[in-house]
């Protein structure tokens, strides 16, 4: 039992109506302390060796470890011994240390199947708690937590997206490997040394009301020199029951918008006890093909849905009420998205954006930053606030990075042709020059450069500021010219 557990149990008064269930877990526990046992009838004298003080502490042990028995032994009836141990885990969860709002709203509201099941694995002295279940049509979440006295478990981590860790499915001689849904939420606890862990995968929902078992396959380490893997398997056994199980609503939509001179259109809305999911496709959604090879390109909307993202080590992704992003409005509430579901897969040329459970499905507004408000419902008409020209839009972008635009003159432009025509070997895209930055003359900036179907900024530099100016007379330049990459 580990530490914070055991203090969560000290705590917890035992009820007299338990006295006569525990008995049995007590009179076991006894013979772990190596306590006679009385035969039934009979009081047993004050010891002349216990003091009173030490009596209480004695039955304190024993009633934690028949607590802990009765938790083992009961399934069907949700005692308060088990209640105030529950409670003890559904605190992890609903904090704001795990960035999967969905999560954290299901906790609170009591939604999914309570596991309740330990296992130990004495190669890596790691102690693993299953906790709760949810699923619906198309993801599955798996709370586990788990926690060592010796093993440092800063690094150690199930990741399913991008690490060596795997989650799989056992049924009778089968077993296949479960796709993962977004990177799921994580929280080390260094004081506990217990990390608290929010898997996300493929849906279980079809397997309603069956028996069957879950493995996880290795942990994925992550070190200043790379990544590394740790070996071993941790057995999950159980039946699915209906509470594990949630309807996904699925509204079809064709509302059409602007952003940023692209189109998109939301073709769809999903609601579920774990998410809001909202469907786009765009003019700059889809991948392009460079050299027979293709590439995902961030398109402007998923810039802006990112816009407001911050990421910190105690609390993960959540958002930074400083900058704009993309927000669902319900009930004249801000719904904010989960940025731990980042990287969800749709169909070829779909965008999917995630947000936080909604409680009304009937007036969700989808808001782009200050430019466009779409209804996410049947009726209800697109509010095109803002249109944006491609000036406007480039110096916007450039003030988000501290930059300000200046027009080229007459003689600049004749120096960054001749820079262009002498050196068309070493630029592998085509660009143009749109301006020049100002007021970073002196700085180790060589050049800007702006992606025109994603917006992404990027610049190179020299070591130093004397470097770059030396580099830039070489080349025919007297200032740092801003480009712009076409499609």
């Amino acid at each position: 039992m580990n530490n914070h557990i055991r203090r969560e149990l000290e705590k917890i008064e035992i009820p007299d109506e338990l006295h006569s269930r525990a008995r049995l877990g007590v009179e076991k526990a006894k013979a772990e302390f190596n306590v006679p046992s009385l035969p039934p009838g009979k009081e047993k004298k004050p010891s002349p060796v216990l003091s009173s003080k030490g009596k209480k502490h004695l039955y304190k042990r024993l009633s934690i470890i028949a607590a802990g028995l009765l938790l083992i032994a009961s399934t069907l009836t949700f005692t308060p011994v088990i209640a105030a141990i529950q409670e003890v885990y559904d605190k992890i969860f609903s904090s704001k240390h795990i960035d999967d709002s969905g999560v954290r709203n299901a906790v609170l509201s009591g939604d999914g199947q309570i596991l309740d099941q330990t296992y130990i694995d004495e190669e890596h002295d790691i102690t693993v708690h299953f906790e709760r279940l949810l699923t619906d049509d198309k993801e599955t979440k798996l709370l586990l937590t788990y926690q060592s006295e010796k093993t440092d478990l800063k690094d150690y981590y199930i990741d399913l997206f991008e690490g060596v860790s795997s989650i799989n499915l056992v049924i009778g001689n089968e077993k296949r490997k479960l796709k993962n849904v977004g990177w799921g939420s994580r929280y080390y606890d260094s004081k506990e040394n217990k990390v608290v862990s929010a898997l996300s995968f493929e849906s279980l929902k079809d397997y309603k009301g069956k028996d069957i078992r879950l493995e996880i396959d290795q942990l994925t380490i992550y070190k200043d020199n790379g990544r590394d893997g740790v070996e071993t398997t941790w057995p999950l056994e159980f039946t699915i029951k209906p509470a594990a199980v949630s309807e996904r609503r699925t509204v079809e939509l064709n509302k059409t918008f602007t952003y940023k001179r692209e189109t998109y259109t939301v073709t769809r809305v999903e609601f579920s006890k774990l998410e809001t999911r909202v469907v786009v496709t765009g003019s700059d959604t889809g991948t392009i093909t460079e050299d027979g090879i293709e590439y995902d390109v961030m398109s402007k909307l998923e810039r802006q849905f990112l816009h407001a993202r911050k990421n910190s080590e105690e609390y993960g992704y959540s958002v930074n009420e400083k900058k704009s992003g993309v927000f669902i409005k319900s009930e004249g509430k801000k719904v904010e998205p989960i940025f731990s579901k980042g990287e969800v897969d749709g169909e070829k040329d779909e965008y999917i954006m995630t947000f936080a459970p909604v409680k009304s499905q009937k007036d969700c507004i989808l808001e782009v930053g200050d430019a466009v408000d779409i209804p996410l419902t049947k009726s209800g008409k697109v509010i095109q606030k803002k249109v944006e020209d491609e000036k406007s839009e480039i110096e916007a972008l450039l003030a988000e990075y501290g930059y300000t635009l200046v027009p080229l003159s007459k003689e600049e432009e004749k120096e960054i042709n001749q820079y262009l025509e002498a050196f068309p070997k070493e630029l592998s895209i085509k660009r143009k020059a749109i301006g020049k930055l100002k007021g970073h003359e002196n700085s180790k900036i060589l050049e800007v450069s702006i992606s025109e179907r994603s917006g992404v900024i990027s610049r190179s530099e020299a070591s130093t500021s004397e470097e770059a100016k030396k580099n830039r007379e070489e080349n025919g330049l007297s200032f740092i010219p801003v480009y712009l990459n076409p499609n």
